[in-house]
């Protein structure tokens, strides 16, 4: 597996490089950002490389993911936590049950069972 991994990321690698060799001229044109909130101001960015742009949205995607995971990763884990408490206390209970004398007395099931086969 690890090997499929490492020919993976060596393709994407050399995929990579081909497509920034080939659109070098394109990635490497000027553009500005404009945000017109009207009636209150007109901002405008720095000539900024059309490569740098998309990098910089690849870099802001990943980041929102890692923090999306993270919380995910905490939640589960705290979720786990509250399981295992509570197994945690059933099973408890469970081994108090389980040492808990035999009564000669009949249970409530027992009786009911009784009567309903008396019935038929």
């Amino acid at each position: 597996m690890r090997f499929i991994k490492v020919l993976f990321l060596l393709a994407l690698f050399v995929f990579s490089i081909f497509f920034f060799s080939q659109n070098n001229d394109v990635l490497l044109q000027e553009l500005t950002l404009i945000l017109d909130i009207p009636y209150v101001a007109t901002l405008h960015s720095i000539p900024l490389p059309f490569g740098f742009l998309i990098l910089l949205a690849f870099v802001a995607g990943s980041l929102l993911t890692l923090i999306y995971f993270a919380v995910d990763k905490f939640r589960g884990a705290s979720k786990l936590k509250e399981c295992r408490t509570r197994m945690a206390s059933l099973e408890q209970e469970l081994n108090s049950l389980r040492n808990m004398p035999i009564s000669e007395e009949p249970s409530y099931a027992s009786t009911e069972t009784t009567k309903e086969e008396d019935a038929l």
